[in-house]
This record gives structure tokens, sequence and C-alpha cells, in this order.
């Protein structure tokens, strides 16, 4: 996945699938009229390059091998590697791919503490914005694995019901992280995580922005950085609770939630209408990808 950092603007738009609640599974023909740019021969070719894998799985959807060639953005040698990085780490690291089962009681209990979600209004640049903030404080009940699992569950979510996108952005909520969320975290965990967002993820990523930050922030990019390559710091833009408003020259109002100033209705209520949003889960959780 190439890191690009792009701010030109398009028009506003909603996200019809958000809007109609629809789990229904984008098609590969669907992807292909999306996307000409990508042809059968194209994800063919993928497919005569993995036959000679045999670590990787011979069965990946037609629509995700279109994901990683447009993440990409068509360069064939890149989407290769990035299929292995993939694959290698969910192979690897069951702590994030594993025992995805929504009902399983670590996972109620992340849901409980953590808040994710797609917010209805995409970005101008057509990009989807993915929000993520505590719910519930106390630094005990975190567990970062189960939140990254989370993270990963809406994501393989986003790309089975909506396919490619332009481009994703990141919006993170500090509201709440304290120093013992911190102590929360472990290094391999931590590296294994920066090597998926930034190697094995299946997106166009366009910018990550992070809310209402507190004084430790300065901590956490101390720890996270050894992590980071040069072109994701570029895109880690941050805003205190007293500039939150400077967020709006990358997402406008009018995608924002109202708790942060937006024209949108608020991520609790988002949280709610997003109902499906359990169901996009179970959804997953019985079509791996």
């Amino acid at each position: 996945m190439p890191l690009i950092d792009d701010e030109s603007g398009i028009v506003l738009k909603e996200s019809i699938k958000i809007k109609e609640k629809s789990i229904v599974p984008i098609t590969a023909d669907e992807e292909y009229a999306k996307n000409p740019e990508i042809s059968k021969e194209n994800i063919e070719d993928l497919r005569k390059w993995i036959a000679t894998q045999p670590h990787l799985p011979q069965n990946i959807p037609e629509e995700m091998l279109i994901l990683f060639y447009h993440s990409c953005f068509f360069d064939m040698e890149q989407t290769r590697n990035c299929i292995e990085i993939y694959y290698t780490l969910k192979t690897e690291t069951p702590e994030f791919f594993a025992n995805r089962d929504i009902s399983r009681p670590e996972l109620v209990n992340a849901l409980n503490i953590l808040d994710y979600g797609c917010l209805p209004i995409r970005s101008p640049n057509d990009y989807q914005i993915i929000y993520h903030k505590l719910r519930i404080f106390e630094a005990n009940k975190y567990v970062f694995n189960d939140g990254v699992k989370l993270l990963i569950m809406a994501m393989d979510a986003c790309f089975k019901v909506d396919g490619t996108c332009p481009g994703y952005i990141f919006l993170f909520d500090m509201r709440g992280v304290r120093l013992g969320h911190l102590t929360r975290l472990s290094i391999s965990s931590l590296r294994k995580f920066f090597t998926f967002i930034q190697e094995g993820l299946p997106v166009r990523l366009k910018g990550i922005h992070v809310l209402n930050t507190q004084s430790i922030v300065d901590k956490i990019m101390m720890l996270l950085k050894p992590f980071m390559k040069k072109e994701l710091l570029s895109m880690v833009h941050f805003y205190t609770e007293r500039d939150v408003e400077k967020i709006y020259g990358a997402v406008p109002k009018q995608c924002l939630p109202e708790d942060y100033g937006g024209l949108a209705q608020s991520s609790e209520k988002t949280h709610g209408t997003h109902n499906n949003i359990y169901n996009y889960y179970n959804f997953i959780h019985s079509h791996t990808i």
C-alpha cells in the first residue's frame, strides 16, 4: 500500500450503503465497472503468481484481489508484496485476526469500551472516514489487541460492502487517553500493527487526524515513531480541544459529528444508527477474507 497524501477536493458524497444499512457484498463485475483501469487479465496474472506461492491461500476472492491491485495504484510488484504481507501477518498474528466471533466476551467488552464507526458522509475527495474513540476511560479495561481486531473487522466490512475506495481517513479522538493506556501496549503488537497499516492494509491511506490531544501525546509519539515510516508520519495531524476547528480544512463540518463542531449527527447517534455495524462484524465473521 503506497502512502500518498492528497487533499484535492470534490463534491461531498453520502455513503449510500451506510445510509441504507446494506450488507450486500460488492461483486467483481461492479468493481470492474467502477475501475476501468483494472482488467480481468490483471487479476488473472495475480492468480497465476499466487499459484506459485503455496504458503498463500489459493481461494482469495476476486473482489479482494481487485482491492489489493487498486490500493497499490495498479502496480503489480507492489500488489504482490501487499498480498504477501497481509496474509503472512494474518497467519502469524492470531491476536489480531483469529477468534472474530463478536459474541466472544473479550469482543463484547471491547465494543463497550471502544467506539468504531464509518461516518455516513464521505470527505470532499470521496474518502471513507473511519473514526475511533474511547467510550470508557479506565485504562485497566483497555486491551490494545482487541481494539486492533475490531478495527480490522470494521475495515473488512467496508471492503466487503464498498470495495475499492479513492482513499481512507482515520479520525482518532484522544479524549480520555491517559498514561495508564500506554502501559497496556506491547512493543511486539505495535510493530505488527504498523507493519500491517503501512505495508499490508489494502487501502489508499490519505490521512490520520488526532483530535483532543492531551499533554501525553509527546510520550505516545515517542513510543510510536520507531515503527512509523516518514510517509506515514507526514499524514498525522494533531488538534487540541482549543483548535479542533482546524480540522475543517481536511474534513469539512458537513462530514463531522456534532460533538466535534460538525453538522452531522453525533457520534453516539451514528453508533446507534450504525446498528448494522454489529451485523457487519457478524457478517465478516461468516465471510472471511
